[in-house]
């Protein structure tokens, strides 16, 4: 949802922290007396800063990660690929960790230890502190961050006259669903955001948790690491609206004809990861939401299963420009054969080089917003990417009063590229529904996306005519996707 601060700040929360979880090291074992100038810089300066405060402060070890995920993409069977990758990731950081975990529990200190990024949360004083740094395995130590979103602006009132959405009927979906006969079947999307009210009438029938006749088991389904929804997190709930009408986007609707046709994908299948815990959203929730996508669990945060991962997470959150600490999660979930799309961010009126982190890096599928004029979005980020220079956005999406979900039943209609990234990640379940022989298939999916984009030109940033930094690839167009997708023999 938009705010007029900008999309960068609606998760500047989010990701800024994920950003310096990154950044540096620290000083080697000393006491409590200020460290040495050598080591001065492998500290970042607000882990000081809080220990000068209060005398103890959270802060995260960085380790270093050598796992090789090259191989995951040549395995096809969907289960044994997301358990390769789990495996492979959770054993590096078993063996790298577990001389800082005994150390952390003798000392009966507080932690917790991530094997995604293989990052361990500490929370401790300087004498820890020191005793951490010497360690040879840490590499980095950074400081915990939390930040927060601005309260969302709705768009402009309108009088509402259609049954399926302008933004659907722009992007061509109905189409697909007449022509090839799919909705999104088999597939299961995910998203990182606020929460979703599962119980909403556009939603409640395509979530995998429904069991039928009132029967919801959310192990599996639902993840919320801070425990904010119902009795330890156990009910989904959605306390921002955010992440409810962002769902609605991919796959939302009351029924296949009549009013509130506000889904792409309308028989996808949908779970959910609480990244945010209301209007802020703290790195160790992120990171935590991006490992349970990976590899969901239980609802007690155990017996994890890679073979239940979603194939596709939208993720309509972003921060600053070229901020690396997510890139690890995105590359994991690549590696998986998990598709993600990222929110550009919303600061298009800053002009060029303002597409922010995630959707920034090489990995991340990130997408710009339009209106039902085409006309980009004025505050559409826009590239080029700060980290590699390439064009970004990758493709751009409606963003200007999408009408979707939002807890208690209802709906309303926002702006920001936060509406505009799951319109792409419901046309990548159309087009793995219909050609399942994409699934997993990341490289050609962007392919085929960024070949049936309806080129757009504006040069205003650099560029080509058909590819550019203000619309990326062009405006999505889920009948060409789906059309040009690998789907077999077809017949009307």
């Amino acid at each position: 949802m938009r705010s007029r601060h900008s999309h960068s700040a609606i998760v500047r929360s989010c990701i800024l922290g994920l950003a310096l979880l990154m950044a540096l090291f620290l000083l080697p074992h000393s006491s409590d007396a200020a460290p040495p100038a050598p080591a001065a810089d492998k500290i970042e300066a607000q882990v000081l800063d809080g220990l000068a405060k209060s005398g103890q402060t959270t802060f995260w070890l960085i380790l270093s990660s050598a796992e090789d995920l090259g191989k995951a993409s040549r395995i096809r069977d969907w289960g044994e690929r997301g358990r390769f990758v789990y495996n492979q990731l959770r054993s590096t950081a078993d063996a790298s960790q577990a001389g800082l975990i005994a150390l952390l529990q003798a000392r009966q200190t507080k932690y917790r230890a991530f094997w995604l990024v293989n990052a361990i949360q500490v929370t401790g004083g300087p004498v820890l502190l020191n005793e951490l740094a010497a360690r040879p395995e840490v590499i980095r130590i950074v400081a915990d961050r939390v930040y927060h979103i601005p309260t969302p602006t709705p768009s402009a009132k309108r009088i509402r006259t259609e049954d399926i959405e302008w933004n659907i009927a722009h992007i061509r979906a109905p189409q697909v669903w007449a022509t090839f006969g799919v909705r999104g079947e088999d597939i299961v999307v995910a998203n990182i955001d606020g929460g979703v009210d599962f119980t909403h009438p556009a939603l409640v029938a395509q979530y995998r948790g429904n069991l039928g006749g009132g029967i919801f088991d959310h192990n599996y389904n639902w993840f919320d690491p801070y425990h904010i929804c119902g009795i330890q997190g156990s009910i989904p709930c959605d306390n921002d609206g955010h992440g409810t009408h962002t769902m609605g986007t991919m796959l939302g609707s009351e029924g296949e004809s009549g009013p509130n046709q506000i889904g792409v994908a309308p028989r996808a299948r949908w779970i959910a990861a609480k990244g945010c815990e209301g209007f802020s959203c703290s790195d160790e929730s992120l990171l935590a939401a991006g490992q349970w996508i990976l590899a969901p669990t239980d609802l007690n945060g155990q017996n994890p299963r890679a073979e239940l991962r979603p194939h596709i997470v939208n993720n309509s959150w972003g921060g600053p420009s070229n901020d690396p600490f997510y890139r690890a999660v995105v590359q994991a979930w690549e590696a998986a054969g998990i598709f993600n799309t990222f929110a550009i961010g919303n600061d298009g009126e800053g002009g060029c080089r303002t597409a922010g982190s995630p959707g920034d890096y090489p990995e991340s599928y990130g997408v710009g917003a339009f209106d039902r004029d085409n006309r980009i979005a004025d505050f559409s980020s826009r590239g080029p990417s700060a980290v590699d220079e390439n064009i970004k956005p990758n493709i751009s999406a409606p963003g200007v009063d999408v009408r979707s979900s939002i807890p208690g039943g209802n709906y309303d209609a926002f702006d920001g590229t936060s509406m505009a990234a799951p319109h792409v990640a419901g046309v990548v379940a159309l087009m793995w529904s219909a050609a399942p022989t994409l699934v997993g298939d990341i490289a050609a999916t962007r392919a085929l996306l960024d070949e049936s984009a309806i080129d757009s030109e504006d040069l205003r940033c650099g560029g080509t005519p058909a590819k550019n930094n203000v619309w990326g690839e062009g405006r999505l167009d889920a009948f060409a996707a789906v059309e040009r997708s690998p789907r077999g023999a077809f017949s009307s």
